[in-house]
């Protein structure tokens, strides 16, 4: 459930979240949230930075990439995900520490993993916000929600990409830029999969969540939170 973010910074109604120290931010990220209702704020203080939802068939799927920070207050539209640049933007601003990855399709699992508060889990942040381009180490960096079931969450030491090399226990594909948040952010060759990739063909279109070449049903989704 979302509450409206620039209510919830005048009126302090979530004390688990830090936003009450204005002196941490910028006066322009926080004349932009108190401006806004647009944004998702949820219990325990995630703010929703990039959402997928599927609303209807896999030939009509797209994804708006945004390059600022400002994009995600089109969260409501169910098709923004957040570019690398637009995610360094935004910790310019904002001081967040961990990351939430969540997806689920109704016919198949859900990834739902955080990243812990503490050195190791800071080089995940650092590298999808663009502050790195050392792939951080996959084991140790998460702990898995209560309502993960995937096989994903269960095999980080075969995770990622990295110098020619399939499951290396990384995050992310070498080589991967912008799209690091959406584009094969965590992955297993070849079983299991955190890909977006709407394609310029529908048949080149892949929407993946803990798995691979699987097709899509309305209410499947992928999101990304920040605290």
């Amino acid at each position: 459930m979302c509450i409206n973010f620039g209510a919830f910074v005048r009126t302090n109604l979530f004390v688990d979240f830090s936003f009450r120290d204005e002196s941490q931010y910028s006066s322009q990220l926080l004349s932009f949230l108190l401006e806004t209702t647009e944004l998702c704020l949820i219990s325990g203080g995630w703010l929703l930075v990039s959402n997928a939802v599927i609303n209807g068939s896999s030939s009509t799927l797209q994804l708006s990439v945004e390059t600022s920070y400002r994009g995600i207050s089109n969260y409501h539209n169910n098709q923004t995900f957040l570019t690398k640049s637009a995610m360094n933007e935004l910790r310019t601003h904002l001081s967040f520490t961990q990351l939430r990855f969540h997806c689920s399709k109704q016919q198949g699992r859900t990834f739902h993993v955080t990243t812990v508060a503490n050195s190791t889990g800071e080089t995940v942040v650092q590298y999808f916000s663009g502050q790195t381009d050392v792939q951080p180490d996959a084991c140790g960096s998460f702990v898995r929600m209560e309502n993960d079931n995937s096989g994903l969450a269960g095999v980080c030491d075969n995770w990622g990409y990295q110098d020619g090399a399939f499951n290396v226990g990384k995050w992310g594909f070498s080589g991967k830029n912008q799209s690091r948040l959406y584009d094969h952010t965590a992955f297993t060759a070849p079983n299991y999969h955190w890909l977006l990739y709407p394609g310029s063909n529908p048949g080149d279109s892949r929407w993946e969540c803990d798995d691979y070449l699987v097709g899509v049903s309305s209410g499947d989704f992928w999101k990304v939170f920040v605290r």
